[in-house]
């Protein structure tokens, strides 16, 4: 015979057990509940990692989050601004990605493009480039680069910044740097070690956002840094106008062959962008970029995207082609999806014990009652 206090601790025990598999109940259904945002969140976290090292992935990502009904309206802000370049770059991200923008507004963008190619446009672009160095479309661009092409830009610089060396003043190390780089490959004196069009082009993007002002800080220090490896600055102290008459005996014992060419591969790579993308695009990079992993990363993101690198550089700034502190709240929000699984297998687990357990303990309490019957007989 089974004890009463055995009895009545039983029945405090089903108590508690109702109680647990109630609780549990609860709390499953608030896991089904987040269901809904926990997946997307997982799946969103799980892309990002995946995409960290490819910058066009970034920016899908990006514009994943961004209504589509902005990317006409964007269009329509920077159009009625006079800006064509940009709002024809959100028109190629809206029809890239099947976004139907109204016909009134792609004439309007193609009415203001039709407008900045004018001829006279287009010639004082050209000329303001050519004279100053600070292209502002491509026509300015053709104008600051032919005037590198021709030497007149570097030795412009060359000479200017380096008087002012030569005479103890404060001079501009990455203008006169680039400047007498650029001499250099015009002259073809370094052609063989990795400086080609690309870099060519290069130098006079980077001067002309060195002069507008459109280097960030860290991209500048970068810069400075890889122009002094490059360049022999106690030599150039030396002969200033000898590099400036583009003298082949003097770039050779300024300009470092063996150390050139990682200055050549960032070069290279704002050359690419242009390429690819356009002037306007190149100079936001820059003016994004920290170093030149970024500007390899733009650069990436421009052989990929094109026309439409400058809205997105525009629109994301770094999250275009890098991780950065916004982006990287969705791999915490996918961290916490994954605390919400392992959360719910667990909670469902400990409730399908809960179930089974009241018939383990049945099963164990018949057999303690026949134990008991045995030895009472």
């Amino acid at each position: 015979m089974v004890p009463a206090v055995a009895i009545k601790g039983c029945g405090c025990g089903k108590d508690v057990i109702m109680m647990r598999i109630v609780a549990l109940f609860g709390l499953l259904a608030a896991f089904a509940g987040v269901l809904p945002w926990a997946l997307p969140a997982a799946k969103t976290g799980v892309r990002l990692v995946a995409a960290r090292d490819d910058p066009p992935a970034l920016a899908d990502l990006a514009l994943d989050r961004l209504d589509p009904a902005a990317l006409a309206h964007e269009a329509q802000a920077t159009l009625d601004a006079g800006d064509a370049a940009l709002a024809a770059s959100y028109l190629a991200v809206a029809d890239a990605r099947g976004v139907a923008v109204p016909e009134d507004l792609r004439g309007g963008v193609a009415a203001a493009e039709a407008e900045a190619r004018s001829t006279w446009r287009q010639m004082r672009n050209f000329g303001a480039g050519f004279v100053t160095g600070q292209p502002e479309d491509l026509p300015g661009f053709a104008g600051a680069a032919l005037g590198d092409f021709m030497v007149w830009g570097d030795v412009r610089d060359a000479s200017r910044e380096g008087w002012k060396l030569a005479r103890g003043e404060e001079a501009d190390e990455l203008l006169l740097g680039l400047s007498a780089v650029g001499l250099a490959v015009t002259a073809g004196t370094y052609a063989t070690v990795g400086i080609g069009a690309p870099a060519r082009a290069g130098i006079s993007l980077v001067k002309a956002a060195r002069r507008g002002g459109r280097l960030s800080a860290a991209m500048g220090a970068t810069l400075v840094h890889a122009v002094r490896e490059s360049v022999d600055f106690a030599a150039l102290r030396r002969a200033p106008e000898r590099v400036a008459a583009l003298d082949g005996a003097a770039l050779k014992s300024v300009v470092r062959a063996d150390r050139v060419r990682d200055l050549g591969r960032m070069l290279s790579d704002a050359g690419t962008i242009e390429a690819k993308a356009g002037t306007r695009a190149t100079l936001e990079g820059l003016r994004l970029a920290d170093g030149s992993s970024d500007v390899a990363r733009t650069a990436r993101l421009a052989e990929t995207k094109g026309p439409q690198t400058l809205a997105l550089l525009k629109s994301f700034g770094r999250g275009a082609f890098a991780v950065t502190g916004a982006i990287l709240s969705l791999v915490w929000w996918g961290f916490a999806a994954l605390v919400w699984l392992v959360g719910a297998i667990a909670t469902f687990n400990a409730l399908c014990v809960a179930l089974v357990r009241p018939l383990w303990r049945r099963r164990a309490g018949r057999t303690t009652m026949r134990m008991h019957a045995v030895h009472s007989t």
